[in-house]
């Protein structure tokens, strides 16, 4: 669904702060001026579903600045949006399997002129997302893998688990994200697999078939932080853009970038091939938002226009 046709849930928070009212700014001409009785929170998509990155607009006094959030226990990164004074954003991604029900977000504001620092809430309903399955039969050696493939497997998943544990506090991106590739959807997000009757992971990322050696650049700028040859995913580029947004792009013919290397959104960092477990030349792109596995359309979307404000009452 295009921004044009998504909607913005808006929901006007009333804060305390102490001091407030007409002895406790001292006759501050700016803390005068300033409506510090509400900001508004506002959300896109309007009801989120599991998989989906949300987000998060927040508008205030000018002057206003967001000394940290978080969607129960989990830390989210507000930025301000430069070229609208009081107006600060953030991303929030719903894991593909987080339980459907209400996500609290809590920011922690420093408020303009002589105040206390505030807090404001809002409760995000997260929805169910019916994913799509696909059953397939294989020989038992591709089902079930050896003592020694199990092994490199394991070792393998802690090497890029320990990824999603590192929080870069640099935003490195600005702007919408875009497709890595131009090409036919393969196997979308969060299908779930049944091979001999037995169930698998689902599937953590979006397939897009294209001839083997076409290019494949980088969604948005970001730094590489690992590249390697995966029992699964073959030859494989991870790409940290900042504040826990991470993209990675497998299946690769090779690999035109290395570790610690910054690339710019449009860059290519590798070519379409089949390595790994690939029954065909493809990429398979994957996104991780502070570690919750999310759509890299829904990524795309969330970065487009800008939200409109709600204004405050």
């Amino acid at each position: 669904m295009g921004a044009g046709g998504r909607k913005v849930a808006v929901i006007l928070l009333v804060w305390c702060v102490c001091g407030f009212g007409s002895g406790g700014d001292g006759g501050n001409p700016a803390a005068e001026e300033a409506d510090l009785s509400s900001v508004s929170l506002n959300w896109l998509p309007e009801n989120p579903k599991q998989g989906e990155v949300v987000r998060l607009s927040l508008q205030g006094p000018e002057g206003m600045r967001v000394r940290g959030a978080e969607a129960q226990s989990r830390a989210l990164a507000f930025y301000p949006a430069l070229e609208r004074p009081g107006h600060w954003e953030s991303l929030y991604g719903i894991d593909a399997e987080q339980e459907p029900g209400e996500v609290e977000i809590t920011v922690f504001l420093d408020l303009p002129g002589p105040r206390e620092p505030g807090v404001v809430r809002g409760r995000v309903g997260i929805g169910k997302r019916v994913f799509a399955e696909e059953r397939l039969t294989l020989p038992d050696r591709m089902v079930h893998l050896g003592a020694r493939d199990l092994e490199r497997v394991r070792k393998e998943e802690e090497v890029i688990s320990a990824l999603w544990l590192v929080h870069t506090p640099e935003r490195v991106w600005n702007g919408p994200f875009a497709m890595p590739l131009q090409g036919r959807r393969g196997s979308p997000f969060g299908l779930r697999r049944w091979i001999n009757g037995e169930p698998r992971s689902f599937h953590t990322g979006m397939d897009v078939k294209a001839a083997e050696g076409a290019p494949v650049r980088a969604a948005h700028a970001g730094r590489v932080v690992l590249t390697g040859d995966f029992f699964f995913g073959g030859k494989s580029v991870f790409l940290d853009h900042g504040q826990g947004l991470y993209t990675m792009y497998f299946h690769l013919s090779g690999v035109r970038v290395k570790p610690a290397e910054s690339v710019g959104q449009g860059e290519v960092v590798g070519w379409v091939g089949q390595t790994g477990r690939a029954s065909g030349p493809h990429l398979h792109w994957g996104a991780r938002l502070a570690g919750a596995r999310v759509d890299p359309l829904s990524l795309i979307e969330s970065t487009q226009d800008p939200l409109p404000v709600a204004e405050a009452r």
